[in-house]
C-alpha cells in the first residue's frame, strides 16, 4: 500500500485539480461544449509543455536522489499543491468569455507544478527533521 501511494500521489492530486479545474470553469460558465473542452485542453496541455520545456531546458541533471522517507513525505505534503491549483482554477474560471477556458486550465497546471517543486522541498527539509515515513531500513541506516 506505501509503494501504491508514494507512486501515485503526484498523479492523483494533479488529476484532482485539473478535474477541479474544469468543473469550475462549467460552473462559473455554464457547462462546456466541444469547443469549451478543446479550449481548457490546449490551455493544459500547453502549460505542461511551456513549464517542461522551462525547467529541463534550464536543468539539465537527472531526478534528484529521494529517500523512500522523502517520497512518502511528499505525497501527503501534495495536499498543498492541489490546494493551491485549485483556488486559482477558482479564481481564474472567473474571467469573463471563451478565453476562461484555456486560461483556467493553463493556470492550474502551471499552479500544481510549481507548487509540487516547492512539495519537493519541503519534504527534503521535513525529512531531516522527522521519522515520520521512514522505512525501517532507513531508520537503521540512521542510527
Amino acid at each position: 500500500m506505501r509503494t501504491a501511494l508514494q507512486d501515485n500521489a503526484t498523479a492523483y492530486g494533479f488529476s484532482v485539480s485539473i478535474t477541479a479545474a474544469y468543473g469550475l470553469t462549467g460552473a462559473a460558465k455554464g457547462p462546456g461544449g466541444a469547443t469549451e473542452t478543446v479550449c481548457f485542453a490546449l490551455g493544459a496541455a500547453g502549460a505542461f509543455m511551456l513549464v517542461s520545456l522551462g525547467f529541463l531546458g534550464r536543468f539539465r541533471h537527472g531526478r534528484l536522489g529521494e529517500s523512500q522517507q522523502v517520497l512518502g513525505l511528499r505525497g501527503g505534503i501534495d495536499f498543498v499543491s492541489v490546494t493551491l491549483a485549485v483556488a486559482v482554477a477558482y479564481g481564474l474560471s472567473r474571467i469573463p468569455g471563451l478565453i476562461a477556458w484555456p486560461v483556467t486550465g493553463l493556470g492550474t497546471v502551471v499552479a500544481y507544478l510549481l507548487m509540487g517543486g516547492v512539495d519537493v522541498v519541503l519534504a527534503q527539509l521535513l525529512s531531516r527533521h522527522t521519522s515520520l515515513g521512514r522505512s525501517q531500513e532507513e531508520g537503521d541506516e540512521a542510527d
